[in-house]
């Protein structure tokens, strides 16, 4: 009984990301005023600094930034 009302649960909360949100709009925010263009025109250097990986490698694809900076 509890593995069931457990998986009904997860099930539900499971639904309820699928579902858009109510209300909210999707916004846009604009960058530094020198910024134009999309991603695929940008890339950026390995760790090392040796190698350019051009973005427009990735067009298709899924891929996540992770801004790791601090100040």
């Amino acid at each position: 009984m509890a593995r069931l009302l457990r998986a009904s649960c997860l099930f539900s909360l499971l639904l309820a990301g699928l579902v858009p949100s109510l209300g909210q709009e999707k916004s846009k925010t604009d960058c530094h005023a020198g910024v134009s263009g999309t991603i695929y025109e940008y890339g950026a250097l390995t760790l090392n600094g040796e190698e350019y990986i051009p973005f427009k490698q990735y067009a298709g694809k899924y891929v996540l930034f992770v801004n790791v900076a601090s100040y």
